[in-house]
């Protein structure tokens, strides 16, 4: 889960780093709603009252989006004058920044600055460990420059501050420990500071953080309570939303966890990440069009493959269900699965009142799958086609192509 800005500076903050006083605008309609507090708090971070610059003082306005380089392309901008403020918010929420809606901005005051540092810690496969990098040229651009490394390891803390104070960063040993331990007590995947500065009064303050945290660790974090974000530039439907509560609070392999809408009318049921990613561009190739991407896996419970199977099944127009996966699974339970698809048709059938006679094709294999199969052959009020292992990934797209576009006709 990648944090938007200023969700990451509250878990800076949390762990005792700097962050610059701020004012979070949350919508457009907040903007106009509350204006004049807006304006006062603009003017108490630095905006001087009068259209004449006082002291040099600025207020920053930062368009809160997942993707990097919002600089570059007017999704942070230096304010100066207060009467400015309101016009400048208004034209960021009406940007797309790296084709991403601006929701939220964040106000900032502006630092004064006598030096910056690029500084992040994550997980590099190269050292089979966590990794901590330093630049003293923070910003923009930071892959173009020399960083320094120092692989992590969590049992000698003291070392690595012992290796960055023999190269004479002059970054306080105490900031170092805290972003080490933040990273590892919140299960982060990335904690990035960019630019990590020093401002003139001698105050460490983080100016940015890109923070990804590990998806997985949710269970061990109730705190956790970050909005849904899937990718950058995509708002969640309300399918993607649901599937993803499949997962939560129910560990028993996954389903729903990776879901995404798609234009198409083949809605589909995958199981296993290669194969899925296969199955899609096989039925791509095949002439298909899928309505929907995901995946289930690890061997879910019955029940989680009920609540997949009717997420998928209720969008509009669906002429077709692909039902693919490995003819080899390991541990999943392919009558417990399978059982769960059928309950799941049944269930969405009475729920939405529609009746699905279109085709739907089966290609599995795995533990029980002769009971599977078994079972499935006495299923008469669905329009089945049964494929085992002599059928091929791009032979069963082809099928579920052909027969989609046939039932599209009728």
């Amino acid at each position: 889960m990648i944090l938007f800005e200023f969700e990451g500076k509250k878990l800076l903050a949390l762990a005792g780093i700097n962050t610059p006083k701020s004012q979070l605008i949350d919508s457009i309609a907040s903007l106009k709603n509350d204006k004049e507090e807006i304006l006062k708090q603009a003017s108490r971070l630095g905006a001087p009252r009068l259209r004449k610059v006082q002291d040099g003082k600025k207020v920053v306005l930062k368009a809160q989006v997942l993707s990097g380089k919002r600089s570059d392309v007017g999704g942070i901008l230096m304010v100066n004058e207060l009467e400015a403020v309101s016009s400048q918010l208004t034209d960021m929420f009406n940007k797309r920044i790296n084709g991403e809606k601006v929701e939220k901005v964040l106000m900032e005051e502006k630092v004064d600055i006598e030096k910056e540092f690029y500084v992040s810690i994550s997980y590099d496969s190269d050292y089979r460990s966590p990794v901590l990098s330093i630049s003293n040229s923070g910003g923009s651009g930071i892959e173009d420059r020399g960083v320094s490394l120092y692989p992590i390891d969590i049992l000698e803390n003291e070392k690595i501050l012992k290796q960055v104070q023999s190269d004479n960063w002059e970054i306080p040993g105490e900031i170092i420990q805290k972003l080490i331990n933040l990273f590892f007590d919140q299960d982060h995947l990335l904690l990035e500071v960019n630019p990590l500065v020093k401002t003139k009064s001698g105050e460490w303050v983080a100016l940015d953080a890109k923070i990804k945290l590990d998806d997985d660790a949710k269970p061990r974090h109730p705190e956790w309570n970050f909005s849904l974000r899937l990718v950058p530039g995509h708002n969640p439907t309300q399918n993607e939303i649901e599937a993803k509560k499949i997962d939560e609070g129910d560990y028993r392999g996954t389903a729903g966890s990776a879901y995404f809408d798609l234009d198409g009318d083949i809605a589909v049921l995958s199981s296993g990440g290669g194969v899925s990613l296969t199955a899609m561009d096989a039925l791509i190739a095949a002439g298909g069009k899928p309505a929907n991407f995901t995946e289930y896996s690890g061997n879910p419970p019955k029940e989680k493959v009920v609540k997949l199977t009717k997420i998928v099944l209720s969008k509009p127009n669906i002429h077709g269900l692909w039902v693919i996966g490995t003819v080899a699974a390991n541990f999943t339970d392919i009558y417990e699965t399978l059982l769960g698809l059928i309950e799941g048709l049944r269930e969405a059938e009475k729920e939405l009142g529609k009746k699905f006679d279109f085709p739907i094709v089966i290609r599995r294999g795995g533990p029980r799958e002769k009971e599977a199969f078994e079972m499935l052959k006495v299923v008469t009020d669905f329009n089945l086609i049964l494929q085992r292992e002599e059928v091929s990934i791009s032979n069963s797209a082809k099928v579920m192509t052909d027969k989609a576009q046939e039932y599209a006709v009728k």
